[in-house]
């Protein structure tokens, strides 16, 4: 079985090979960002799916603050500019990425949950537990239906690809979707 940091290599691999290390370096600036200001912090979306082991592509950065208006506020004053058209939405001056906050203690999208809240201020990234991430991607899920198909296929390829038990710590309010799709993975074998 693979570790986390085993996980993190690949995930690296993945970013120089498609040219999209800027997701990265654009990461690092917003946390150092944040992390002056006392700003706890999860790193969410594609970027964390990586760190868990499913290497699929991603053109953003989606960090989850108790704050939103506080966040953007800081990273406006440093390298960040305004995404016109989204109050949570900005963009780092030097490589064009997108950050996206979200905030933490409030619904995800119209889904059944609410995001973590974050508690750490830290300058390295705070990647959101496989847990609560596979949570979050199921209530997202749930909450638009096919207009997010891709956090149902990251659910799926995160199931696979850490071997997880079906009785893994996801979220009562998501639990019954994780199940359909684990049970769906794991089909019962044919009698003989």
């Amino acid at each position: 079985m693979n570790t986390f940091l085993q996980f993190h290599e690949k995930a690296e691999f993945l970013r120089e090979s498609s040219g999209s290390t800027n997701i990265e370096s654009t990461l690092l600036k917003a946390v150092k960002v944040l992390a002056l200001f006392h700003i706890p912090h999860y790193v969410c979306g594609g970027f964390a799916v990586q760190e868990h082991g499913y290497p699929r592509f991603t053109v953003d950065v989606d960090i989850i603050v108790p704050d939103v208006e506080m966040a953007r506020d800081k990273l406006f004053m440093n390298g960040f500019k305004e995404n016109f058209g989204s109050r949570m939405t900005v963009t780092d001056r030097e490589t064009g990425v997108e950050v996206d906050l979200r905030p933490g203690g409030r619904k995800v999208d119209p889904g059944p949950l609410t995001f973590s809240m974050p508690t750490l201020a830290a300058d390295t990234p705070q990647i959101l537990t496989l847990d609560k991430l596979i949570s979050c991607k199921l209530s997202t899920y749930i909450g638009v239906g096919v207009h997010r198909a891709q956090d149902y296929a990251d659910v799926v390829k995160l199931i696979e690809v850490n071997r997880l038990p079906r009785e893994f710590g996801i979220e009562p309010g998501v639990r019954g979707e994780f199940h359909k799709i684990w049970d769906g993975l794991h089909p019962p074998a044919e009698p003989v």
